[in-house]
């Protein structure tokens, strides 16, 4: 379960036109959550243990906590914080995604998934509802929680192809044209190049390509433009039509 937590105060969902929620279209996939008591005892998040098997938290990083007889307690956000730091950690317990009014960052800065793929921060509210439906049915007829949607929208492997391949090329930027491509220019950034092909060859494994290349050096030149080829074929076609 998808759990969802946001006080959603002023009906932003509404006005942006955003009902599925309300309608339960995900019924079983995602659960919407919109008011957390607050305890007393600073410790105590055994109110928050249904969060303990979630298979992803979407948290309103400023959501506010509840009081039955005062409702809404203005910049109380002690849930927040426990959901956070204790329930999710980050993203290391539970894949934590936190969104906000704030204005959008660049997508370098919420999301670093060479640090923690499971955790991303602090994406703009608006834009994380915009992109939440296609997030949850990714989950429901996948079972997988794919972060990027959220961060990147539902081309998600166009954007992030490109991403990796300008990371890549950096690294051969400097080398010439007839150089011979050896494992030693993606020293330290293996996990970059890992990603790349994995996405482009899903059906291979990207060790066999890199071993490959370890036995078979090719010319930098053509290195190169295969990893132009794959990028541009993702970003016509939204996947790779090209051999390695």
């Amino acid at each position: 379960m998808i759990y969802l937590i946001d006080d959603n105060q002023n009906n932003q969902r509404q006005s942006l036109g955003i009902y599925f929620v309300e309608e339960d279209i995900f019924n079983g996939y995602l659960t919407s959550v919109e008011k957390i008591e607050k305890r007393e005892q600073t410790n105590d998040i055994s109110h928050l243990d249904f969060l303990r098997k979630a298979k992803c938290i979407l948290l309103h990083s400023t959501i506010e906590d509840w009081d039955t007889e005062k409702g809404f307690l203005k910049g109380s956000t002690t849930n927040a914080t426990k959901i956070k730091e204790s329930i999710a950690n980050e993203g290391e317990n539970i894949p934590l995604v936190l969104f906000s009014l704030k204005e959008a960052q660049s997508d370098e800065n919420i999301y670093r998934p060479e640090k923690n793929p499971n955790f991303v921060n602090l994406i703009n509210k608006n834009l994380f509802y915009t992109r939440l439906y296609d997030f949850v049915n990714y989950y429901k007829d996948r079972n997988i929680i794919e972060l990027r949607i959220l961060v990147y929208g539902k081309n998600f492997q166009a954007i992030e192809i490109k991403r990796l391949s300008e990371i890549i090329l950096e690294l051969v930027a400097l080398k010439n044209g007839d150089d011979k491509f050896a494992i030693t220019d993606i020293s330290g950034k293996q996990h970059v190049f890992k990603n790349f092909m994995e996405l482009s060859f899903p059906d291979d494994n990207w060790i066999n390509i890199l071993n490959d290349l370890e036995d078979n050096p090719m010319a930098i030149s053509e290195f190169r433009n295969k990893i132009n080829l794959i990028t541009e074929s993702f970003l016509k076609y939204g996947k790779n039509i090209c051999s390695w």
